[in-house]
């Protein structure tokens, strides 16, 4: 036995360390420590009939080194193994703490990124004011007049004027409106508008183109049926001034379109009523023996241009001229009235007559005058809005006449979807 005790020993001092450092209940033990557990063997006898040698005396074992704690068992199969906690840099603060927005804060960026995130939406309301010059073109009048004056934003009536019976030109007619405009869609309007329409062309003296033949006529002729006969011509005041309200429809495409402009190009019409606070159209009969207080002077009908020339003279129809002495015997007393001049004519400058002198005569008559006078507009229209709030508009048409002018809006309150 005693010649197996080395062997094992030395098996024991290679094997047991490695076997004892692989468990996890492991104590680090020294060559010698395994030495001292090792059995004394009393019994066996020596193999030379000599004394066993005496063992030394055990030293006692050193104290046990604490065990590891016991390792928790593996999660099962399957199941995610939770991350460790992150640390907390006191200096940081915790990532993981989302600071609350302030009061109000939050709910004015979602509105502003709902704002700017809208398709589609635009100011559907708008007022604003639009003017511009009418016009009533003269070879409209042309084709019934043989004399007759416009206004055309000139003063002189042309190559073309006085070839065709435009004797006097001065002033301009012109309009202005303000109003509300509703856009239904982005490209339908309905708008409502409250103006001023100013259509005043100068005095003249009108003759009818069977009156006078531009053609053959030359000189003034006052034999009875002539068509040659200034005296047959009407001294003519028009004096349509008057205050309209208008409801317009208006249809536009749209040409281009971003986020800072719209431009857009349509047209449309509308109805409206102008109330008169003019005098009307006021015709006075220049009468025959044309001529003036300086005498024979109205004959041709460039003549027709100068009042002074061809001034209106009180005349009876039924009783000419005897009537006329008798206004001049009594000193200009007239069946309506004193005649200023004192005597049968008007008191007249070069292009205007004394209005109190034409209605002594008692000849005047109210052409076409009425209280109120319908308004029919039939335009196109191009339109520029910048930034949803400011718009401009240029349109041309017809309103009782031509007309060309523009206007600005400013467009406001939401409320428009594109549909």
């Amino acid at each position: 036995m005693r010649l197996l005790v080395v062997p094992i020993a030395l098996a024991t001092v290679t094997l047991v360390p490695a076997v004892a450092e692989a468990s996890p209940y492991a104590i680090q033990l020294t060559a010698q420590d395994l030495h001292r557990l090792a059995p004394e063997d009393t019994a066996a006898p020596a193999m030379d009939g000599a004394a066993p040698a005496p063992e030394p005396a055990a030293e006692p074992a050193p104290a046990a080194e604490p065990t590891a704690p016991a390792e928790e068992p593996a999660p099962a199969d399957g199941a995610a193994e939770e991350p460790p906690a992150p640390e907390v840099d006191p200096t940081m603060g915790d990532p993981t703490e989302v600071e609350a927005p302030e009061e109000g804060e939050g709910e004015e960026g979602l509105e502003d990124a709902l704002a700017s995130g809208k398709k589609g939406d635009f100011n559907a309301n708008a007022i604003g004011i639009n003017g511009g010059i009418h016009l009533v073109p003269s070879y409209f009048l042309n084709a019934a007049l043989a004399s007759y004056a416009n206004s055309l934003c000139r003063d002189q009536p042309g190559n073309w004027g006085e070839q065709n019976g435009l004797v006097k030109v001065d002033g301009c007619n012109f309009y202005f409106n303000g109003g509300y405009t509703r856009r239904v869609t982005r490209a339908f309007d309905v708008t409502v508008n409250l103006g001023y329409l100013h259509i005043n062309p100068p005095d003249s003296l009108w003759l009818d183109n069977g009156e006078w033949d531009r053609d053959s006529c030359t000189e003034n002729d006052n034999s009875p049926g002539s068509q040659c006969d200034i005296g047959a011509a009407d001294y003519t005041r028009i004096d349509l001034r008057m205050f309209t309200a208008e409801v317009n429809f208006t249809g536009r495409g749209t040409l281009y379109r971003n986020d800072e402009v719209e431009i857009q190009l349509g047209g449309g019409g509308g109805i409206g009523v102008g109330v008169l606070v003019g005098d009307g159209i006021l015709l006075t009969p220049l009468g025959p023996e044309p001529g003036s207080v300086n005498g024979d002077t109205c004959n041709t009908l460039e003549d027709t241009a100068d009042f002074t020339k061809c001034t209106p003279r009180y005349y009876d129809e039924n009783n000419h001229p005897g009537a006329r002495v008798d206004v001049d015997d009594n000193g200009g007393m007239a069946p309506n009235g004193q005649i200023s001049t004192n005597s049968s004519f008007a008191s007249c400058g070069r292009d205007q007559c004394d209005l109190s002198d034409l209605e002594a005569f008692g000849t005047t008559e109210d052409g076409f005058t009425w209280p109120a006078y319908p308004i029919i507009n039939i335009y196109g229209s191009f339109r520029m809005i910048v930034k949803d709030t400011f718009g401009i508009t240029i349109d041309g048409g017809i309103k009782d006449g031509f007309f060309f002018g523009g206007g600005m809006q400013y467009y406001f309150g939401g409320g428009g979807k594109d549909k």
